[in-house]
């Protein structure tokens, strides 16, 4: 006899395994034909100048011209990183059939950008061609000004749509990462993170051994045919592994088997001790039964409206949650700064550490290589053993590690400062480990907080705007590394670089146990209540 459910309920799917490796391969794939990008790009788009201006004596190839398109090209792409993610995480619920099918639309764009790319200097060349002859001295060298102006606008624009696409993947991963089942709370995301670690390191070495012996085009016609094959996969064979199951009030079951069934995954929905079990039951029952978590209580910018229809009856709503009201409590914002200044622990070394090692320490192109890529190697194995670090789901000592595993960042980074080839080293080795624990435990944190002071008809919503808003901050961190590294070290040394930033991030560490450790916030909601 079948169970009368009391309402419409979606019962996910118990396969989390294959979710994990789902995502995984995602993660692996995408991260790995983005990272082709950083050490191809600026090498083709130098060559491509130089050969434009072969011959021309009036113009004056500047190597600092070269690397401000360079800055400017990376920027647009982190700007596109940025923005996208607010706007379209709270689409991911209601919009083209879930979480997956945007994540697969987006890996289609993404192909034909890259294919975009990988031609583009060969549409200039014959752009170029074209418009070549006639006309004085004066008029060519006009004609390439103008020429180069419109390949780097065109570029840029490229770059911006492709991190906007970019974003709405990873952002989708990372949300869905979190709703799957699983009695350890950070088994997903770990696993995630060890997954993106590969997909860093991969990306540049293929890539780089790819440019060499077919080229750059066939680089980037090869990374477009990846993505337009992942596409497809995560289209017609991953989607349907995070589909749901719905039960309503009118079916009726065809044998005892399926009820049977039906009735286990129904009870063990329950038990579990995940974020998508606490989101079912946060939304049949009331929070003081079913919210385990530390009380918070709602945030003042969620005003419950009352309008009287009769003199004995009320129609109480809540205002649907926004990434500003959800950015307004103290909580969420000091973690998503915290995303952002880990991020920028390791992207201010980018623009400035090769140099640096090449200059101070004479190290050579492969020595240079090898010290950029310790970190990753550290990273991966420790983001995948730190799931046996159990931690559940107590919130208290999950805030701790990850107020303690900021505080520790700028040791590494006063390291990599040193003067000591061993020193800057062990800071490398040092600043792959000690972040960790915020990578892989903040997100869930961010979200446990975001549930706890938001209505829970939106549960599916907040969760989705979270991880907008991690996202964002997290490539936030990546601007702020590229445009902080270069300005200090030109004005400061690459020494007092290190001890800046290294004081920056310890004091986000401090604002982070100040908001998010304490009951300061706690306290002023409830004052704040009682007025």
């Amino acid at each position: 006899m079948c169970r009368p459910p009391a309402t419409r309920m979606l019962l996910p799917q118990n396969n989390s395994c294959q979710k994990i490796l789902s995502l995984s391969l995602i993660a692996i794939l995408t991260n790995a034909c983005y990272t082709t990008i950083a050490p191809i790009f600026p090498l083709e788009l130098t060559l491509h100048y130089n050969q434009q201006q072969q011959g021309d004596n009036t113009t004056n190839t500047s190597s600092s011209l070269e690397e401000y398109y360079i800055s400017l090209i990376f920027i647009f792409f982190s700007l596109g990183c940025i923005l996208t993610p607010p706007l379209v995480s709270r689409h991911f619920e209601t919009s083209c059939g879930g979480t997956t099918k945007i994540m697969s639309i987006a890996m289609f764009g993404m192909s034909l950008l890259f294919y975009c790319l990988g031609s583009v200097f060969r549409l200039h060349n014959s752009w170029v061609l074209l418009e070549a002859g006639g006309g004085g001295e004066d008029d060519v060298t006009q004609d390439k000004t103008y020429n180069n102006n419109i390949l780097i606008m065109l570029i840029c624009t490229t770059q911006f749509c492709n991190g906007g696409l970019f974003s709405i993947v990873t952002t989708g991963y990372y949300s869905t990462a979190t709703l799957i089942r699983t009695s350890n709370p950070d088994r997903v995301i770990s696993s995630l993170e060890a997954a993106v670690g590969t997909g860093y390191i991969l990306g540049p070495l293929i890539g780089s051994w790819m440019y060499d012996e077919l080229g750059y085009v066939h680089v980037y016609v090869t990374v477009a045919a990846v993505m337009m094959f992942l596409g497809m996969v995560t289209f017609k064979f991953i989607s349907p592994l995070f589909a749901t199951k719905k039960i309503d009030n009118d079916d009726e079951c065809e044998d005892d088997d399926d009820t049977s069934s039906a009735d286990e995954e129904y009870n063990s929905l329950f038990p579990v001790d995940d974020l998508e079990s606490r989101l079912e039951n946060k939304g049949r029952c009331s929070v003081d039964h079913c919210n385990d978590r530390q009380k918070l209580l709602p945030m003042e910018t969620d005003v419950i409206l009352t309008t009287t229809t009769t003199s004995s009856s009320s129609i109480t709503t809540t205002l649907r949650p926004t990434i500003t009201r959800l950015l307004k409590h103290p909580r969420i914002l000091v973690s998503a700064l915290c995303i952002t200044w880990i991020n920028v622990s390791w992207t201010f070394l980018e623009p400035i550490l090769a140099k640096r090692l090449e200059t101070f320490f004479h190290l050579g192109r492969k020595e240079i290589g090898v010290v950029f890529s310790l970190s990753n190697f550290v990273y991966i194995p420790a983001a995948y053993l730190l799931q046996f670090a159990f931690v559940g789901s107590n919130m208290r000592k999950r805030r701790f590690i990850i107020f303690l595993s900021t505080a520790i960042t700028p040791l590494a980074v006063l390291l990599i400062g040193s003067n000591s080839i061993y020193c800057l080293i062990f800071g490398m080795l040092v600043l792959g480990l000690f972040p960790t624990p915020v990578w892989v435990m903040l997100l869930p944190t961010m979200q446990d907080d975001a549930l706890a002071v938001s209505d829970t008809r939106h549960r599916r919503v907040v969760n989705d705007l979270v991880a907008g808003i991690y996202n964002s901050f997290m490539v936030l961190g990546q601007v702020v590394g590229y445009l902080l590294g270069p300005m200090l070290n030109a004005t400061l040394g690459f020494g007092k670089t290190t001890w800046i930033v290294g004081g920056l991030i310890f004091m986000q560490a401090i604002s982070y146990y100040y908001f998010v450790m304490s009951n300061i916030s706690v306290m002023r909601l409830k004052s704040v209540r009682k007025a």
